[in-house]
């Protein structure tokens, strides 16, 4: 317990408190965009204005975490290893669980800090109510529907060059932000885009907070759809992460 607990005060201090791309990528860009789209671009009602509020809220914590998982946790990972970390680790006697768990903990910990600042912007500028079990369930869903994200995350941080890694990040994370309808409403785009946007973890983690937090109900299909996302991720990268060990004769490599 002492090596994880050392392990995490290392691990938060290097992602969190010192980490500028963290709090600008993670957290201000999209608090910039909820900004813009809920207090410059916009027209109608107020009653409108009111629930696009809180609709675009889900739209950023989604943002926010897919910027961590394809930026932020996949860059990790593969420094880590580019720099022997992960090797040197699993040499000792302590090897590498600890490193994994903390990294585990503290990516959760970052997502939690992005929801809380974003939530506290919409509820202090945009004047958003949400009820306790809605903000619980806005939290809880948050985090539980970021695992696909995440192991999406750890699947890229397998490529071999940070050059690569940054080129197929920026590939995957705008085009997926757009198809999915979080910049702008899906209904907007051809019948087929909205076909592939419909079936994407991101679609499916934003309508699962729409649900909770307009409704206040838990959208099954949505989290059924996570799931199924989260366990073909995970399949994945347990199976290619038993490969680079075996070519590796059991040892990490960088």
């Amino acid at each position: 317990m002492k090596i994880l607990i050392a392990q995490l005060q290392f691990d938060f201090r290097r992602l969190v408190l010192r980490n500028t791309s963290f709090q600008l990528f993670t957290v201000l860009m999209p608090v910039g965009f909820y900004l813009l789209f809920t207090k410059v671009l916009i027209t109608g009602t107020l009653g409108e204005k009111a629930q696009f509020a809180v609709g675009y809220l889900g739209n950023m914590i989604v943002y926010s975490g897919l910027l961590n998982a394809l930026f932020g946790l996949a860059t990790l990972l593969l420094h880590d290893r580019e720099r022997g970390l992960v090797r040197w680790l699993q040499l000792t006697p302590n090897g590498i669980c600890s490193y994994y768990v903390s990294v585990g903990l503290v990516t959760f910990a970052m997502n939690l800090i992005a929801v809380l600042v974003l939530s506290g912007v919409a509820v202090a500028v945009n004047h958003v109510q949400l009820t306790l079990g809605q903000g619980l369930g806005l939290t809880g869903g948050a985090l539980i529907g970021q695992l696909p994200l995440l192991s999406l995350g750890v699947l890229l941080s397998f490529i071999d060059r940070a050059e690569t890694l940054s080129a197929l990040a920026n590939l995957i994370v705008f085009p997926l932000a757009i198809i999915s309808g979080l910049w702008w409403p899906l209904g907007v785009f051809p019948q087929w885009v909205q076909v592939i946007g419909k079936v994407t973890p991101t679609y499916q983690l934003n309508q699962l907070l729409g649900a909770l937090m307009l409704h206040g109900k838990l959208n099954l299909s949505s989290l059924t759809g996570l799931m199924l996302w989260t366990l073909g991720l995970i399949i994945v990268v347990a199976s290619l992460a038993r490969y680079r060990l075996k070519r590796g004769g059991g040892v990490v490599q960088s």
